[in-house]
């Protein structure tokens, strides 16, 4: 293998084996277990290729030397794509902070405690909540199969602890996907005489733009609210697994109602 092969899949494959690699390791109970087998794809060829090159190169001399252009085809592609992708996704949008109701997207909870993208989601929503002490919160998320209570009693615990009194809390305990999240919480809101109010989704920056096309999608009226995400491993874990939602969304568009946030 040539230097500039070398330098190529380091900058290509060398990316996705980072961003598999924290999400590995910062991912407990994902539901979206791809990490192990992305990292064998990632790591298999250029093992091959140590162990078996000489004997590929000296037989099968062409066919050797295309593979290895592929594989780091495709490592420059899933770079370049993440990357842009990342900017894409965690550009900052105009938030609606003076909303009537704020619908809080639940994510991975352990017991009544939130894991650290649904604390910063809970910490928005207080901040929200103070600031319109008028307004109220739609709490959804349910019970995922690792989860021992359902989400959104685990974010009314935490936003009680904190203050804020139970009548502003309103609790969507059925949806199990983003897209089960907006459905469930409109249909309680308009049950309720909500839906006509001035609503902001509260999600984090990540998870934001998805949230924005599903509205779009709907048909519905409503501004956003997010919490950045700053630490950097952590960042990077979530837009890992964001940046392969949304691959499988456009490749399996019937998969969208089972993706977990």
């Amino acid at each position: 293998m040539s230097v500039l092969q070398i330098v190529l899949m380091i900058c290509g494959a060398g990316v996705a084996l980072f961003n598999y690699t924290v999400f590995l390791v910062t991912s407990k109970n994902n539901a979206l277990p791809i990490a192990p087998i992305a990292l064998f794809f990632i790591i298999a060829p250029p093992l091959l290729c140590v162990f078996l090159g000489g004997y590929a190169m000296a037989n099968f001399p062409v066919l050797y030397e295309v593979l290895k252009w592929v594989y780091i085809a495709l490592g420059l592609i899933y770079a370049a794509t993440f990357f842009a992708f990342s900017a894409y996704v965690t550009a900052k949008v105009e938030q609606t902070e003076d909303a009537d109701v704020f619908i809080v997207f639940g994510c991975k909870t352990f017991g009544y405690t939130p894991s650290y993208a649904l604390k910063k989601r809970l910490d928005r929503t207080l901040e929200l909540l103070q600031k319109n002490p008028a307004s109220v919160a739609v709490l959804s998320g349910g019970q995922g199969k690792d989860e021992t209570v359902a989400e959104a009693e685990a974010m009314k615990a935490y936003l009680v602890n904190k203050g804020i009194n139970t009548d502003r809390l309103i609790v969507e305990d059925r949806s199990t996907s983003t897209v089960e999240n907006l459905d469930y919480s409109m249909e309680i809101l308009k049950g309720m005489g909500l839906d006509n109010k001035k609503i902001s989704a509260v999600s984090n920056d990540f998870h934001i733009k998805r949230i924005m096309k599903l509205i779009k999608e709907k048909g519905c009226y409503m501004g956003v609210a997010y919490a950045e995400i700053d630490d950097f491993l952590r960042r990077t874990q979530n837009l890992t697994r964001e940046y392969m939602v949304w691959i499988r969304t456009v490749l399996f568009k019937k998969a969208n109602a089972r993706n977990r946030s």
